[in-house]
């Protein structure tokens, strides 16, 4: 919030959870991906609100968590954890497959990257903000038209050098 404001952007706390989903949905799209906001509104429930869905085609999906915390870190496994899992629950009872989670934080603690590494009824990988931005940076160069998302699907912790060394960016 503070190096948004030292660039001259004044944005409310309350709103910034929506302006970070906006924007990773955005980076999400200029990937190529199907984010599906029309599918996202027929899954979500009351309870359940799913952030961002890609839809791959088929009944597959990747769901898209995003979480900002006023600390460096995003280090709440458990609650994050029971949300992906009812938002799992939903949408497999709707007919689809999950093929991915990503959760897309600022940042990380080591803890919550061990929780992560742990857990394997999610099939779960974080991605920082920073990887993301730089995936999308290299992608721009890149020779294909839409991410390959498969990329995503190998790591818990996603890491960047390794995507753009795939897109043969790097």
């Amino acid at each position: 919030m503070n190096e948004l404001k030292n660039n001259g952007i004044d944005l409310k706390s309350a709103d910034f959870g929506i302006k970070y989903e906006e924007l990773t949905k955005i980076l999400f799209s200029d990937l190529g991906l199907n984010v599906d906001d029309i599918l996202k509104a027929e899954i979500n429930t009351k309870k359940d609100k799913i952030y961002i869905l890609l839809n791959l085609g088929n009944n597959e999906l990747i769901i898209v968590e995003c979480k900002t915390s006023k600390s460096k870190e995003f280090n709440k496994f458990s609650s994050v954890s029971r949300q992906i899992k009812s938002y799992h629950k939903t949408t497999t009872e709707q007919g689809f497959r999950v093929v991915k989670t990503l959760l897309v934080a600022p940042n990380f603690s080591e803890e919550f990257v061990h929780d992560c590494e742990l857990e394997y009824e999610l099939n779960l990988s974080l991605v920082t903000s920073k990887v993301l931005y730089n995936i999308w940076q290299g992608f721009k160069i890149a020779k294909h038209k839409v991410f390959p998302y498969y990329l995503l699907i190998r790591d818990v912790l996603i890491d960047d050098n390794k995507i753009l060394r795939a897109l043969k960016v790097k």
